[in-house]
């Protein structure tokens, strides 16, 4: 299963799948990313599932502009 979302998303490197299909899977990597579900939905679309790509397209004015204060 490889390592868990908290620990994967302090790695900026990590290459990690995120599989936004199982809604507990989700749930733990909006967590641990700090992103709304919809805001992680559309990193996987616009750049896949490797956490990596993921974290650089939030991190670059992604989805990450239209994140408000939750």
């Amino acid at each position: 299963m490889g390592t868990t979302p908290g620990a994967a998303a302090s790695d900026p490197r990590s290459q990690e799948q995120v599989d936004v299909s199982d809604k507990a899977a989700l749930d733990r990597w909006c967590q641990a990313l700090g992103v709304t579900d919809e805001a992680l939905v559309q990193a996987v679309k616009a750049v896949g599932p490797r956490l990596d790509k993921i974290k650089d397209y939030l991190g670059a004015g992604g989805m990450a502009g239209d994140q408000a204060d939750a």
